[in-house]
Formats: C-alpha cells, structure tokens, sequence
C-alpha cells in the first residue's frame, strides 16, 4: 500500500471510554489496532458527564449544608451578609468544581497518550468501503474489523436555538461557563437534569425545572417516584408532564413558562439526553443497514451491525449512557470483533458478559433503579417495602423520605430487582447490583452482617419482610 496508508486487524474509532477499552483489549490479545480520534480527547464522563456534574454536586452540598444551620425562613441575602470575611462563595466553590474537572480531563488524556502512543491517529474518520477508512488528514486505514465508540452529543431543540441563541445551553456549555448563573430553567427532567437542578438550586441559583415525562428521573417504581417527587418539590418549583413550553428571548433574559412555572431566567439548561455521533462516519458505505428511523440496525449481544464488519460500544449504541456499561461494551465488541475474525487464535477468545443494569442518580439523597425495573416484572413477583420511618440511622438523620423497593422471585427467592430514595443510595445500590449478579437468595442474603445503625438495615428489614413474604406464598 502506499506510505500514507496502514493495514491492521481491528480499527477503533473514538478514543472515549468505549474505544480505549477496546482498543486496550486488542492489543492484550496480540491483535494490531489504531485508535482514532478528531478531539477533543478526553471522555464524555470526564469532560461533560458524570466527573463535572459530581464535582458540581459536591460543591452544592457543602454549600447547602451551610445553609441548613441558618435559622429557618431567614432570607439567603441576609444570612450571607452575617458570614465571615473570606468564607467560600458559591462562585467559588463552581470554579473550584471545574477545575476538579480540568486536572480529571488532563489525566484522562495523559492515560490515553500512555496507553495508544503512536497507534493514536488524531484526525476524524470516515468510511470509504466496507474494509477502509479515509482519514482527515489525508491517510487511509485498511482494516479487517472496525469498533465504532463515538459518543454522543447533547440534543437541542431546534426550534429555539435560533430564537434563544446562547441562552439555550447543555451540560457541554453549563460546564463552559465561568460565572455560576444567576438563574436557570432546567428542561427535561431525567437523570441529568435532576442532578443539575438541585446542584444549581442548592448553589443559590434560581432555578425553575420542566419535563415532558409526568415521572420524575422516569423512575419506574411507583412508591419511589411518589417519595422522590414529594421530596424534590420543595428543592425547586416543577412541572412535571408539560409537553409544551413556552421560552422567548427578552433583552438579556428569557421568558420561560411551563404550565403554571413562569420565570425570567439568564439560560434554558435542555437535558433531553444525548445521540450517538454517528452522522459523519458514512456508515451506509460499511454496508451498514439502518431501520425506518435511520439507526444502525444491530445484535444486542455480539453488539455488531448487521451484515457488516461494525461494532458498535458505549453511547454509540444509543442504548445504555453509563460509562461502567461503555467500558464493558468496549471490552465486548472489540472480543466480538477478534472472534469474528476467523483466525484460529481468537476462535476461543472468552467474551465478557454483561453485567445487571444499575443507574443512579446523585440527587442526595439518591435516586437507584437495579436489576428488572418494577415496569419489566412478570406477574408472579413479590415486592416489599422498607421506608426510612423504621430505620434507626433514618430517624437521626431527619430522613422519613428514605425508602427502598425490593423485587423477588418466588421459585428461586432469588432478587430480581430493586428501586431506592436514599441519602448514601449509591453505596446501597452497588450491594444489591452485587447480590443480584450473583443470584443471591433472600436466606444467604440474611446470613450477612448488618451493621447498627446503618441505612443498609433497611435492606435486612426489607429481606425479613420478603422472607415472610415468600413463605406464605
């Protein structure tokens, strides 16, 4: 081939958590790979995901726990001109978030350097036949296979970005700002936008929040949803289930309404989720079939597109945005894309398994969904529930919102699936993510340590009431 022209097995294009995952598994197995990439380097996670936002999150709640021990009704101006000299701001501790952000983006970078070295090809990528990509730069790259982790990108409404302009933002241009807000209107009211709302709120920020879906973070159980609603509500004004909005520019403000919100705020924060970044690829010229809305059709299991040598991982599959889930279908495709190979020495690659759906959000107290969500339970389930009101920590922390939703099945007593509101729910959503990947039943779950007093017994009050549960049944 020409000099400008290289030959490998597998290609991987984005170098995010996906991509250096496979990238990283290629090169374990013997395989020769690139790893392309256009940049900005550094991952979604680490630049504008779950790195900025938690550091945000952090930040609010040292700032809200300063407001707590201010007498109660006490207006937030006056209680901050009663501080003293030097004490943190809120603007402060937003500059101090981001740049826990930026040392994060600088190691991730560092690590991808180390970890790719010369294989990285920072330039973009686009298919020019099933087997071959032209670069941007000018070069072309021959391979056997290709992993496809490109992310994602933020959606915008297209209807207002010409009206509002820069007043319209995502979590990239929140995360770009300098100057904290003075005020926001949160739209969409999933993961991402529960986070960054209470963040915000708790920072002081004025704060209005909107969303088509009537459940707050689409959670799917009922009594969790009930608790998570009731609690938030008194964090920030909502409209829940408003499929319409109203939000004009008006000098340097926005008009904003959502059934009965009505505010004047400096931006429109959307969280309506992400879309894989697959536009510019030429996926068609990969003899990549795509359905009725124009997504790549693919197997969930191999996670190859279909009648072609394309792996999808990560947010590129659209399907599950957590970075635990892109590392490991990273891992998975780039296995799937070895053993598709044919070559004797990869014919008996193991391929990693999938592990039990997990997704938290980090609302403090947080917000758990793991294993089968109550909306995918078969019939036959035993559910219980274990509140905060009967959890000893719960009372001294002033918590009676904590409750936690266990799913069982009543054939093997084995947990199927879990629901939770709790301060700390993260740690306790790991336990029961742990508890269901190893098909732990309800007596070896009992045998375990409970510590007093500790939020984790409401999981031991919750086990007792299914034990009981299950015998009757």
């Amino acid at each position: 081939m020409a000099p400008s022209s290289m030959t490998v097995d597998v290609a991987v294009i984005g170098a995010g958590t996906a991509g250096m995952n496979a990238y990283s598994t290629l090169r374990r197995a013997g395989a020769r790979a690139v790893l392309i990439d256009q940049g900005p380097l550094g991952t979604t996670c680490a630049r504008v995901g779950c790195m900025p936002s938690k550091a945000v999150l952090h930040a609010a709640q040292r700032w809200d726990g300063l407001r707590q021990l201010m007498p109660a009704g006490m207006p937030q101006a006056q209680w901050r001109a009663a501080l003293p000299k030097g004490h943190a701001t809120p603007q402060q501790l937003w500059q101090e978030a981001l740049q826990i952000r930026d040392q994060l983006v600088q190691g991730n970078v560092r690590q991808l350097h180390a970890l790719a070295d010369s294989d990285l090809l920072q330039t973009g990528a686009r298919f020019a036949a099933p087997d071959l990509l032209e670069l941007g730069d000018g070069r072309r790259v021959q391979a056997r296979a290709f992993v496809v982790a490109t992310g994602s990108e933020a959606r915008k409404p297209a209807q207002l970005q010409e009206q509002l302009g820069a007043a319209l933002i995502t979590t990239d241009e929140l995360f770009a700002l300098h100057d904290l807000p003075h005020s926001v209107a949160v739209w969409g009211m999933g993961a991402i936008g529960l986070e960054m709302g209470v963040a915000l709120s708790r920072l002081g920020v004025q704060v209005v929040a909107t969303g088509r879906n009537p459940v707050l973070a689409k959670i799917a159980d009922p009594e969790v949803a009930k608790a998570a609603q009731a609690y938030f509500a008194h964090q920030m004004p909502m409209a829940l289930g408003c499929r319409d909005v109203l939000a004009e520019r008006r000098g340097d403000m926005v008009r904003f309404e959502a059934g009965a919100l009505k505010a004047d705020v400096q931006y429109v924060l959307v969280t309506q989720g992400r879309s894989p970044r697959l536009a510019d690829l030429a996926l068609a010229q990969a003899g990549v079939r795509f359905d009725a809305q124009g997504r790549p059709l693919w197997d969930r299991a191999s996670l190859r597109c279909l009648d072609s040598r394309v792996f999808l991982a990560g947010d590129a599959t659209g399907e599950r945005p957590l970075m635990h889930e892109a590392a490991q279908e990273g891992t998975i495709a780039a296995q799937q894309a070895l053993r598709a190979l044919g070559d004797a020495r990869w014919q008996d690659l193991p391929v990693r398994g999938r592990s039990v759906p997990l997704s938290i959000v980090f609302s403090a107290p947080d917000v758990a969904e793991v294993g089968l969500r109550f909306s995918e339970l078969p019939p036959e389930a035993v559910v219980v529930t274990a509140r905060g009101a009967g959890n000893g920590r719960s009372k001294i922390m002033q918590a009676p919102e904590h409750v936690l939703r266990l799913y069982a099945d009543p054939a093997s007593r084995q947990l199927l699936g879990a629901s939770l509101l709790c301060a700390g729910g993260e740690h306790l959503a790991h336990l029961l993510a742990w508890a269901i990947q190893r098909a732990d039943t309800v007596e070896q779950l009992l045998a375990l340590p409970y510590y007093h007093p500790t939020v984790e017994e409401m999981l031991d009050n919750a086990l007792r009431d299914l034990r009981k549960q299950l015998r009757a049944a």
